[in-house]
């Protein structure tokens, strides 16, 4: 509360001794500037984040990437018994699976990402990590209780996926075309969520995809 009523303090003290000044100014600002100002400001949306929610969610991020930073030689990775699965695929980047299903552990991701780069020892650059989690949906399509606030993470699930065993995935194929094809098939994924903190995602650091990774 007295954060709250500290804010409101200086942005109350700061419009007041604006306001003459901006007085002054919008006479002096043409119409159709000021019109786009104002369409600009109707646009704008608050998120419903607290203080609270940034400084843990920046902790707990802090923690990961200092628990990660030997991965950033892929080879380290593979002696931790992290695999690759599935394709190399563009916004993702290879997905290496590990040995983890204790349940969420920021230190201990269950997936890393990566992207192919030539000039690093092993072939690979971290740019990621991945979360898996088991919970049931909430009323709001998310799992409940999350690690991370939904008012900053978006959690997502996958559905019939085939994982054959030379680790290769296939989408879209029904059980039966699945276990003919020598696969084992997955109905339904648990709550998964990238964390692009190797890698600044410009769509955001738990945006499903990062664009710059190629």
């Amino acid at each position: 509360m007295q954060l709250e009523r500290l804010a409101c303090i200086v942005v109350s003290f700061a419009m007041s001794t604006l306001a003459p000044a901006q007085q002054t100014m919008e006479h002096n600002i043409p119409s159709h500037v000021m019109e786009m100002s104002v369409r600009h400001e109707q646009h704008g949306s608050a998120v419903s984040v607290t203080y609270d929610d940034l400084t843990k969610t920046a902790s707990q991020l802090g923690a990961a990437r200092r628990a990660t930073a030997k991965y950033q030689d892929v080879r380290i990775a593979e002696a931790d018994g992290y695999r690759a699965f599935g394709p190399d695929v563009p916004g993702m980047g290879i997905h290496y699976v590990g040995p983890h299903s204790s349940g969420f552990d920021v230190e201990h991701p269950d997936i890393l990402l990566y992207e192919k780069n030539e000039a690093v020892p092993g072939g690979f650059s971290l740019v990621g990590v991945s979360y898996l989690l088991k919970a049931e949906t909430g009323a709001d399509g998310q799992p409940k209780d999350p690690p991370f606030p939904k008012s900053l993470a978006s959690w997502h699930r996958h559905s019939d996926l085939c994982v054959f065993p030379d680790r290769s995935v296939k989408a879209n194929l029904t059980e039966t075309d699945c276990v003919v094809q020598g696969g084992s098939f997955n109905a339904l994924t648990q709550w998964m969520i990238h964390a692009w903190i190797w890698k600044d995602s410009p769509t955001g650091v738990f945006s499903p995809t990062n664009p710059d990774v190629r």
